[in-house]
């Protein structure tokens, strides 16, 4: 029993599975705008854009694991799809969770971080350890983004 409703997209999987998907591919364009807020020093709207990002993302994300969880994980809720245990799902699969966890922990680490070094003026001195990171995290959730989008089509829609 889908902890939302069915798929609003019209994919197999519920509505949660839609939801997920789609947060994580708008991440891709607002990690861009707060990049560029970063580089023309906005740097107090910079940080409200990421950390309310990274409050919705982690919610959603949060109740996404819930969810699949409780159906099973992800094997179990792309097991009728025609590409179910070929190289190719897996391959989505394997690859967009890599990046999912590995941007996860840089992204909470660089929040978490970020918090305690910058005061609410922020101030030079941490400012390229930060910039590294805060790459390093946006690189990484673009590839999860990038990535959710072939595994949703050959997990839910194929």
């Amino acid at each position: 029993v889908p902890m939302f409703g069915p798929s609003f997209l019209g994919a197999r999987g519920d509505a949660l599975i839609d939801i997920g998907v789609l947060s994580i591919v708008a991440v891709v364009p607002i990690l861009l705008w707060s990049w560029s807020l970063a580089r023309r020093q906005q740097w107090t709207l910079h940080k409200r854009v990421q950390l309310s990002t990274a409050v919705v993302l982690g919610v959603v994300v949060l109740l996404f694991e819930i969810d699949l969880n409780r159906i099973g994980g992800i094997f179990a809720v792309t097991a009728d799809s025609a590409w179910a245990g070929t190289a190719t799902l897996n391959f989505w699969i394997w690859t967009h969770t890599a990046f999912a966890i590995s941007s996860t922990i840089v992204w909470v680490l660089l929040v978490v971080a970020s918090l305690i070094k910058f005061p609410s003026t922020p101030e030079p001195k941490y400012f390229a350890t930060h910039r590294h990171f805060g790459r390093l995290a946006m690189l990484l959730m673009l590839g999860s983004g990038v990535t959710a989008i072939p595994m949703y089509i050959y997990g839910f829609i194929f």
